[in-house]
């Protein structure tokens, strides 16, 4: 295992008996339908070669396995084995890859892949019951601390403005700032935190965004220009 992947999997089993909590709440109000939570694994060879470090924020999993039946181990395997979507067809997968290519990274696995909610439903997409998402923040809040274990450079928010109560619960102290010359926060803004890069940004899911390319596009040559030429010196 990575130096990456023993920081996350030590993270992780340090949450175990809080998991074990939330589960046992969860059946005392007699909710099953949730899924394993979003462990991440990282491809450290290709992700530390990336010129830009990129994490996509999105919402949750479209099914993800039952919660109780996968430890740490085969939970980050489960990640490690969807292999950040490359054979799974969806519009999210696709503006993804678009997204980090024109960040000017190769087409390897050198992004991180996390979601606002660590827990989806079982088997089917949307939200889960609001009580699953109220037990994570209160037991499994771990993004900041994923964040500062694999520092990307850039934080991407595929979450829409629907999704900004459950970025707040993460980053109790963010601010939602107008960013490239969009008035209008709800189309794309700039997030300040401590727990974030600078380079933090919050904008429409691809499930929205991508009705409309011209538009859609535009909104991320502007955060890509933006990151290129504080990071890379490009303009």
């Amino acid at each position: 295992m990575n130096e990456l992947n023993k920081r996350l999997s030590e993270l992780y089993l340090s949450k175990v008996d809080d998991l074990t909590r939330m589960y046992t709440e969860l059946k005392q109000l007699n909710l099953n339908d949730y899924s394993c939570p979003l462990l991440l694994h990282i491809w450290e060879k290709d992700y530390s070669k990336a010129p830009i470090k990129l994490m996509i924020i999105g919402k949750e999993t479209n099914g993800w396995g039952n919660a109780e039946s996968e430890d740490v181990a085969s939970s980050m395997k489960r990640y490690e084995g969807f292999n950040l979507g490359r054979t799974y067809n969806s519009i999210f997968w696709r503006w993804v890859y678009k997204i980090n290519q024109m960040l000017g990274n190769p087409n390897t696995n050198c992004f991180v892949w996390n979601n606002i909610l660590k827990f989806g439903k079982e088997s089917s997409k949307g939200c889960p019951n609001w009580h699953v998402t109220n037990l994570e923040n209160k037991y499994f809040n771990i993004i900041a601390d994923e964040i500062s274990i694999l520092k990307p450079d850039v934080c991407i928010f595929l979450t829409g403005h629907s999704y900004d109560t459950e970025i707040n619960s993460k980053f109790p102290d963010v601010e939602m700032l107008n960013f490239g010359g969009y008035k209008d926060i709800k189309e794309v803004a700039q997030l300040k935190s401590k727990n974030l890069p600078v380079h933090s940004y919050r904008t429409y899911h691809p499930g929205y965004g991508g009705r409309y390319p011209k538009w859609y596009t535009e909104i991320f040559e502007i955060i890509s220009n933006a990151v290129k030429k504080d990071l890379l010196g490009k303009n």
